[in-house]
């Protein structure tokens, strides 16, 4: 639900919305968002390239952006990605991933290459670009933030259902490049990702199955060298037992789940080691109606505060977000406390943590300075990926203008509060 709340607030023209989910999941959607125009697919097999696939027969647009339904999508996400269209010859592009505190990058820029190796490259200065990569290796498509031409999609027969999960995305960027296709890094297009927990991991992010990954993995191996060569077996199995001991050191899984979760890979490697899938046929694309949402596309107000006046700032921003608008909360305490940025419902982002405390983690862990210029600080790290530019409406919650009804004068331009800026294009 929140990841539709948020591709509802994006700063986009025209576009449509295609779910597609189990049964479960859509019954669901079906009650909170029965009055929206969103295509939606039941598929109950747990096959992510075949889910995709599936929303790929419905998308009747030029340009098809997958994100997955943990993540949610920062307000200029679509616009960044279409831009790079617009600027370079290209097929696809990827954009940054940030991690659960809202802040740290879980993926910039990484390639691979045919043993299914990932590397990360030099991530640009903030402009979308084509990277230079070393002979061999592929930008990386991270499926829950990538864009790709449709017809480019139906010509190398979209994601191979023989990866239920894992590598398809890989994949997928492999015979992109093969093609002779070219792909750009958009580091301004932004999605947060958070790790839903499932069959295959704990909410902490502690693997619980590691199956796929073995199968997967070896499947790779046997398309792009001919044969799972021992040594690619060799530095998966030591990355995954040094993965969980990582955990077990942090306390995340238990000592007695390292040897269970390294049976489970051992098990889908022997899996994999037997199959010889063959690459996807060119698909046959029929022309779909568009079938575009509504969007939410007022102004994006910042309101600013401390701590104890989180709640009314919340309260407030509801009412803001329920009149089409767009509301990020600052809410600072007198602290060294880290941020973090959470999206709530229904449909704010929230950044909380100490005045004196860093957000950015390369960042010194305490740095005095004063509440006004810490929130002009944080405005303009998100201010590109946030779309807040230019006019915007900031409603200042701390000190003496602190009343709602002071707020509300600003949201309607009668405040005469500070303007940080809002709505609109970088």
């Amino acid at each position: 639900a929140r990841c539709i709340a948020s591709l509802r607030q994006l700063d986009y023209p025209k576009y449509e919305v295609v779910i597609a989910a189990d049964a479960s999941s859509l019954e669901l959607l079906t009650h909170t968002f029965a009055s929206l125009p969103i295509k939606s697919v039941e598929v109950n097999e747990a096959n992510i390239s075949l889910t995709r696939n599936a929303g790929l027969d419905l998308a009747a647009g030029e340009l098809v952006a997958f994100i997955d339904d943990d993540a949610v999508a920062e307000p200029l996400w679509l616009l960044h990605h279409a831009r790079a269209f617009q600027s370079f010859e290209i097929s696809a592009t990827v954009g940054f991933v940030r991690g659960r505190n809202g802040i740290s990058y879980q993926s910039s820029v990484t390639s691979v290459d045919a043993e299914g190796e990932t590397h990360r490259e030099p991530s640009g200065d903030g402009r979308s670009f084509v990277p230079n990569l070393s002979k061999g290796r592929a930008l990386k498509l991270i499926g829950t933030n990538c864009v790709v031409r449709r017809k480019c999609l139906d010509a190398l027969g979209g994601f191979d259902p023989a990866y239920r999960f894992f590598h398809d995305d890989t994949d997928l960027s492999m015979r992109l490049w093969q093609s002779g296709r070219a792909a750009a890094a958009v580091p301004l297009a932004q999605v947060h990702h958070a790790f839903a927990p499932s069959v295959r991991r704990t909410r902490l992010r502690s693997p619980r199955d590691l199956t796929e990954i073995g199968r997967s993995t070896a499947i790779f191996a046997h398309r792009y060298r001919g044969a799972p060569p021992d040594e690619i077996q060799d530095r998966l199995f030591e990355r995954e037992r040094d993965r969980l001991i990582a955990h077990m050191v942090n306390g995340t899984c238990e000592p007695r789940d390292v040897g269970r979760s390294m049976d489970t890979l051992a098990q889908g490697w022997r899996e994999g080691a037997v199959l010889f899938p063959q690459k996807p046929e060119p698909r046959f694309y029929e022309q779909r109606q568009f079938q575009a949402v509504p969007v939410q596309n007022g102004d994006h107000f910042v309101i600013t505060g401390r701590f104890f006046q989180r709640r009314k700032d919340i309260r407030y921003a509801r009412a803001l977000v329920q009149s089409g608008n767009k509301v990020s909360i600052l809410s600072f305490s007198l602290t060294i406390l880290r941020h973090h940025v959470r999206y709530i419902q229904p449909g704010i982002w929230l950044q909380t943590g100490g005045q004196f405390g860093r957000s950015v983690r390369s960042t010194q862990r305490y740095r005095w300075c004063r509440f006004a210029d810490r929130v002009k600080e944080e405005i303009r790290r998100v201010a590109l990926v946030l779309g807040i530019g230019e006019g915007a409406a900031s409603l200042d919650g701390h000190g003496t203008q602190s009343t709602c009804d002071n707020r509300k004068r600003a949201a309607l331009g009668a405040g005469g509060q500070k303007s940080y800026g809002t709505k609109g294009q970088p």
